[in-house]
This record gives structure tokens, sequence and C-alpha cells, in this order.
């Protein structure tokens, strides 16, 4: 009785955090060193993607070797989207966001609103779900993606990012999640263990207004 009623409370509090505005959520990403760096952002992306359908916060968190191209962890990171329930994250949709916040990146960071993105590319499939999933979690479904665009920041090629992505919401809340795994290591490769481990710590937390 104790633990059904304690699982209880756990439900209740996951939906109550969850159902509060996008901009008052705070999420836990345990960076693997202090080297780790990130940032939190308003979706769309004025600056350079306003056209994303997706409407919410992106918080990202960044290898330390992300902008240098001789590091093994080159152009690796993870992120987070909490975005408002439409359109719902399916492979079409993926596909589509993905590719619109690629090409639109490097147009911005290429200075360049005419570049041919006739090249870039994406492919999105579904997968079979993993052990690992945020706590209070459902409706969790898990994609495998890669991506080909220019690579804007340090070497200006063409360049191939393998991704693991995966959905889900919380019972009781409006909204829906995406978090992503991505680098151009296959994901064979060890370093994508740091990334999963990332992964497996997400957390949800609320900020109430002052």
């Amino acid at each position: 009785m104790h633990l059904i009623l304690f699982f209880g409370f756990l439900v209740f509090g996951f939906s109550v955090t969850a159902a509060v505005p996008l901009e008052q959520q705070q999420f836990v990403l345990k960076k693997p060193t202090p080297k780790w760096f990130g940032e939190r952002i308003a979706l769309p992306p004025k600056g350079f993607a306003p056209d994303l359908g997706l409407k919410g916060i992106e918080e990202i968190l960044f290898a330390p070797g992300m902008f240098k191209a001789d590091q093994p962890d080159f152009f690796s990171y993870v992120f987070l989207f909490a975005l408002e329930a439409k359109p719902v994250l399916d492979a079409k949709v993926l596909k589509k966001e993905l590719f619109i916040y690629y090409s639109g990146l490097s147009k911005a960071r290429m200075d360049n609103p005419n570049l041919d993105t006739s090249g870039f590319g994406v492919k999105v499939t579904a997968v079979e779900g993993n052990d690992v999933s945020p706590k209070g979690a459902v409706h969790v479904k898990n994609y495998r993606a890669e991506v080909v665009w220019l690579e804007p920041f340090a070497t200006k090629k063409m360049q191939t990012l393998y991704f693991e992505l995966q959905t889900w919401q919380y019972k009781g809340s409006p909204y829906q999640y995406l978090f992503v795994c991505a680098s151009p290591q296959k994901p064979d490769k060890p370093l994508w263990k740091t990334l999963r481990t990332i992964r497996a710590s997400v957390a949800i937390q609320s900020k109430q207004k002052e």
C-alpha cells in the first residue's frame, strides 16, 4: 500500500512539473566533466531557423572539442527539445524539422542565405526501444538518423552526423520532449557511451515565477 502511494505521488510530481509553462521548466543534464559546456535557446531559433515548425526551448550540452576539428569529440553534443504538443514528433516530422534546423544553421553561419543545400539530406528510422528513458516518461519512441550537411563552424566542409533520438511525454502534461545524441563518429565508437550516459541522466525540474 505504501509503495502504491509513493508511486502515485511520484507520477503526480512529474505531471505537475511537466505541466508548468515551457519557459519555466528546467532540466538536469549531467556533465561528464566540467569542460562540457552548454546553452539554452528559444525555438524556433530566430537567428538561423525561424521557419522551424517546433516551438519551445532547446537545452544543449557540447563536448569540449565541439568546435575544434582536430579533436576526437569534434561536433559531438546532446540536446533536449521541450516542445508544444503540435506537430507530433513522428519520423516524418523529425526528418523535416532536422533539415530546416541544419540547413538554416549552415546558411546563417556561412553568412549565405542562398547556400546550395541540394546535397543536404536527412534520413530518420524508427528503432526498437532501449532500457533508458527519463523517469515518469510515457509514450517513449526511439529513432536513429543521419544528417548530411555543410559543417559551417570549423571545417566548412560537408559532414555526416549520426543521431540517436528519443521522444516522450509526461502523464498529465500537454508538452512533448525530444532528446538527441549527435556526433560525426558512428554509434559503435566509444564516445557514444558518454553521450548515452548524459541521456540517462536527463531529469526535469521546475522553476516557478517569482
